[in-house]
């Protein structure tokens, strides 16, 4: 095993040949004594190349009008399908005399529904730092978005196992991640940015890329809580992190 723990965004850069979002040396020498971290890097490789062949799968041959099916009911729309239905509304309104309104373009939280549908059990299994790092990593990523987040409260939360806090971006805004995972190894993510819009603490229930999904906003900032099917859980969680006022 290795002395550190990278992050998936980390893992991500040094896929990309980005060095200077990524701790290439360190990475480079833990992958030749932990066959784990390997499997780490393996796996993220499998999920962008899905992630490319979804992208694929909708890109219509130059000059070819894409089909227009109806998804049937219940069907997940991906966040690719998203895009794709923006970009037909385009052309379909400037060619019938804009009759069509455009579809608003997905928001952060869309994003990070398509994000979390990649997670699954695996993905989180491999994650056990101790107290005082969860400690250090807690408060570095905290302090992206102005906020205090006291491990014990995370720690505290009923039905789930805290795993670790990552800083992620959307539109040059830090947005932030805490990983849970409940007894059974199914990924759950609490995820906070910024917000001007007004306070609606009440979670709101919904389905977000077939994962049961809660958002509420407060105090200048945005949640969501997505993950798994359970509705049922995914809405107390939500509201035990409202009643501690995280």
């Amino acid at each position: 095993m290795h002395d550190r723990e990278f992050s998936d965004a980390e893992l991500v850069a040094f896929l990309d040949g980005e060095a200077e979002f990524a701790p290439v040396a360190e990475i480079t020498a833990a992958l030749a004594r932990d066959p784990a971290l390997q499997q780490r890097l393996d796996a993220l490789a499998i999920d962008r190349a899905a992630l490319r062949r979804s992208f694929a799968m909708v890109e219509p041959e130059p000059g070819v009008m894409p089909d227009l099916a109806i998804a049937p009911v219940g069907a997940r729309a991906p966040i690719w399908h998203l895009a794709t239905a923006a970009s037909l509304a385009l052309m379909i309104g400037v060619g019938a005399g804009a009759w069509m309104a455009q579809p608003e373009p997905p928001g952060w939280a869309e994003y990070v529904a398509a994000y979390q549908a990649l997670y699954s059990e695996a993905t989180l299994a491999h994650v056990a730092p101790d107290d005082m790092t969860q400690q250090v990593e807690l408060a570095r990523v905290a302090a992206a978005i102005g906020k205090d987040i006291a491990l014990a409260q995370l720690q505290t939360v009923p039905e789930a196992h805290y795993k670790r806090a990552q800083v992620l971006s959307f539109d040059g805004r830090p947005l932030v991640q805490l990983a849970f995972t409940t007894p059974a190894g199914t990924p759950i993510a609490l995820c906070i940015i910024r917000s001007d819009s007004p306070d609606a603490p009440a979670p709101q229930m919904t389905r977000m890329e077939g994962l049961s999904a809660a958002r509420w906003l407060r105090d200048g900032y945005d949640y969501l809580l997505i993950g798994g099917t359970d509705s049922d859980m995914v809405s107390r969680m939500a509201n035990r992190f409202v009643s501690m006022n995280l």
